[in-house]
């Protein structure tokens, strides 16, 4: 395993900038002029589906190249591939999200964003245990971390599950994108870790 360096860090902080852009401008910002999301709080998945569909497609496809560089480049080789195929996948199952919005077919969109979020918490638990293994000099702030992101990941996977059922999504209809917008928050944090730590 590469400790960090300033390649590792650099290159995380550009991908997380590029997911942050994704999101922001490339889904959020259009959907928004273009008045189709129907809430005062950032969706994510109103904004992939009313967003700029090819500028989403090609900022997820940099993003993948980087991400999927930076994960063999810090390595090592335990569960590298499976992480490397965990990411793929999740890539490219929110750029066919893109087209399979909730307009089209509402089941197979909270299908494919449970595949994502649930290989996203594997992701960040594969990844915080490698990283945990391969620290030199273990301390207690990166112990700290490393445990604390993959508890965070499952609580926010916990409100994206609350947030789907139908007593509780009447009673708070924010749990749902609140919670979407904590996982991308929490894999921000995940890629960050990866470059610096």
């Amino acid at each position: 395993m590469n400790p960090p360096d300033f390649k590792s860090k650099t290159l995380s902080i550009i991908i997380s900038s590029i997911l942050v852009l994704t999101f922001g401008l490339a889904a959020y910002l259009p959907s928004a002029l273009s008045r189709n999301i129907n809430t005062s709080i950032f969706t994510i998945s109103q904004s992939l589906a009313y967003g700029n569909k090819s500028a989403i497609a090609s900022m997820m496809i940099l993003f993948l190249i980087l991400l999927l560089y930076l994960i063999y480049y810090r390595g090592p080789n335990k569960f590298l591939y499976i992480r490397l195929f965990i990411i793929l996948m999740v890539c490219l199952l929110i750029i066919t999200i893109v087209w399979v919005t909730t307009n089209y077919n509402k089941n197979m969109h909270y299908i494919l964003a449970t595949i994502i979020f649930i290989s996203l918490i594997i992701y960040t638990y594969l990844t915080s245990i490698v990283l945990y293994q391969r620290l030199t000099i273990k301390s207690k702030k990166a112990k700290i971390i490393l445990y604390t992101i993959p508890i965070l990941a499952t609580i926010g996977l916990i409100g994206l599950g609350l947030g789907l059922i139908k007593p509780i999504e009447d009673e708070a209809k924010e749990l749902f994108p609140v919670s979407e917008n904590y996982m991308l928050f929490i894999q921000i944090l995940s890629i960050l870790t990866l470059g610096f730590m």
